[in-house]
């Protein structure tokens, strides 16, 4: 017997009872798809899938074109997890999504939790890379593992003149403050455009942990975590310039809070692209990289082409923004 439904923001009892048992990023949350969706206005499920001992879920949110429906996962690392392989699985999902009227979908991947059973090898595309800590090693083989500029950095880290700030009202108010100032000096994407809705109910929740730099009354800079029973998450660093020079310490005050409450992993990320200067940041705090992937797979191949005709960008192009129908779009947002 196979079962497929859509559990919706609306049923946050039911969402959570579907990841019981599940190893699970915290994108797949539903405290995170419902923060995602104060900014996008998306509509948004948790994709379930389930046959005798199987479950397999997967967040997605609906985004329409011209009338037309396509699905993407919101903001994080997500994509199908479950609680066992299962290689027929892709041929029920396509049937799912054909069902459903969808003319495409952009599914990304968490590789600490990815599995190649939920998905067809010419569906993945990889992008970019992330450094993970395996937080299980003793906190020795931690320092060990950083680069030498970086145990010089952190040598003195128990004596260290920085006051760590753990006022989570303080660090929320500059967080609210500073955030969209930064990503724009920064540059940064508009996936980074959240609105200060979506920010106020991620850093209130219990699973985010912020920990900031200076004073309570002068906070330098702030960095923030989320996670889940399974991994942990280095989210967001913002400072004011002469703030940057704790992000070594903030970065290594997450290591030891995760390893001492016994999250198994810590994601660093990545950078905006591979091997930038973000990139090395990360690397040299000595974790494992792993290839970041998503899936581009388009349901309806005969629509997706008209789609893409009716804005002249050509439907066989998956090497750049997908769908390419909305690469016009993502262009004019991001200027």
């Amino acid at each position: 017997m196979i079962n497929q439904t859509c559990i919706s923001l609306e049923s946050p009892v039911e969402w959570k009872n579907a990841l019981q048992g599940i190893k699970h990023g915290f994108a797949h949350t539903w405290e995170n798809c419902y923060a995602m969706r104060l900014t996008t206005d998306f509509k948004t499920y948790l994709y379930c899938f389930e046959t005798e001992n199987v479950r397999i879920v997967c967040p997605i949110a609906e985004r329409e074109f011209e009338s037309r429906v396509d699905i993407v996962t919101p903001y994080g690392l997500s994509g199908f997890v479950g609680n066992s392989d299962y290689v027929d699985f892709p041929r029920h999902w396509r049937g799912f999504v054909r069902e459903r009227g969808y003319v495409c979908g952009y599914i990304s991947l968490n590789p600490i939790f990815e599995n190649s059973t939920y998905f067809l090898a010419d569906e993945l595309c990889s992008y970019n890379n992330i450094y993970v800590l395996d937080l299980t090693r003793s906190r020795e083989e931690l320092f060990s593992k950083l680069s030498k500029g970086r145990k010089g950095q952190l040598k003195e880290w128990e004596k260290t003149s920085v006051k760590l700030v753990l006022d989570k009202q303080a660090l929320m108010d500059f967080f609210l403050a500073n955030y969209i100032d930064f990503f724009a000096q920064k540059r940064a994407t508009t996936a980074y455009a959240f609105a200060p809705a979506t920010i106020e109910s991620l850093l209130a929740l219990n699973h985010v942990v912020m920990v900031g730099a200076g004073s309570r009354e002068k906070i330098e800079a702030v960095t923030v975590f989320t996670y889940t029973p399974f991994a942990a998450d280095y989210l967001f660093n913002i400072s004011r310039p002469e703030g940057r020079r704790h992000s070594v310490a903030l970065l290594w005050h997450g290591i030891n809070h995760f390893k001492s409450i016994s999250v198994p992993i810590l994601n660093l990320g990545g950078g905006v692209h591979a091997d930038d200067s973000l990139a090395d940041f990360k690397q040299r705090f000595g974790g494992n990289k792993l290839t970041l992937n998503c899936l581009k797979q388009i349901y309806d191949a005969a629509l997706y082409r008209a789609l893409c005709g009716r804005v002249g960008v050509n439907p066989a192009d998956t090497t750049g923004y997908f769908p390419a129908y909305r690469s016009l779009e993502h262009c004019r947002s991001a200027v």
